[in-house]
């Protein structure tokens, strides 16, 4: 009785670890898809900014600076990019091959978008504010300065800001770095001039003179909306 025991227990433990097995399997195998889905989806939002740069790259002044509309810059998408980018970072790891090869390619896509902002400042005088921002893993006071930026783009979105990875071996990032003299972290390049350690929210808004601009013309607009409101108030008594 014993020993017929023995052999149901050992027949259903040996069915568990098979079952096991097998379930293990079909979740990797979606793991495994949702993954490569993933790479795809990120894939196509660079082939989609890639895009958009050559189209802007064609555009004259007068369709960028007329119409209200239009972004030339591809915050968003760089954004959606990032994301996705780290979404896989998380489930893959830092040092996967994949991770680190869509990490520099990101890089890349953030320095042409800083050069292309920069050529419409230049030749269209369009009212734009670059930050770069480089950093490293090691860096203590790295995550403070990039809460402190996200503030800066949440108060100012006019403000572009691009995280670059000092340590990320890209040939045109280390050009970058070489031109504005980057030598540790954090560090910021506004408006090509270099401020080397942790800048808080008040200093950074005095690096930026735009920055009075943007808030007298939002003062103005809310005056007129108030005169406007209150006019029309007026008549309808």
């Amino acid at each position: 009785m014993n020993k017929k025991r023995y052999i149901y227990t050992f027949i259903i433990t040996l069915a568990i670890f098979f079952f096991s097995i097998w379930l293990s399997n079909v979740f990797g195998d979606k793991k495994v898809q949702s993954l490569r889905d993933l790479e795809s989806r990120i894939n196509l939002d660079i082939l989609s900014v890639e895009t958009r740069f050559s189209l802007l790259q064609k555009t004259s002044c007068e369709h960028i600076v007329d119409n209200k509309d239009s972004d030339i810059g591809f915050n968003v998408d760089l954004n959606n990019v990032a994301l996705k980018i780290k979404s896989l970072e998380n489930q893959l790891g830092y040092e996967n091959d994949d991770v680190i090869s869509l990490k520099k390619y990101y890089s890349l896509l953030q320095i042409k978008d800083y050069l292309l902002a920069k050529e419409f400042h230049d030749r269209c005088k369009k009212n734009t504010v670059s930050i770069l921002y480089f950093y490293d893993t090691d860096c203590q006071d790295c995550a403070k300065q990039s809460i402190i930026l996200d503030k800066i783009i949440s108060d100012y979105p006019e403000i572009r800001v691009y995280y670059l990875d000092k340590k990320s071996d890209n040939p045109a990032l280390d050009t970058l770095s070489s031109i504005f003299k980057i030598t540790q972290s954090p560090t910021l390049v506004i408006n090509e001039k270099t401020f080397t350690g942790f800048q808080d929210v008040a200093k950074i808004e005095s690096y930026i003179p735009e920055i009075k601009l943007w808030k007298a013309a939002k003062s103005n607009t809310a005056t007129t909306t108030g005169t406007t409101t209150k006019a029309t108030s007026t008549k309808k008594r």
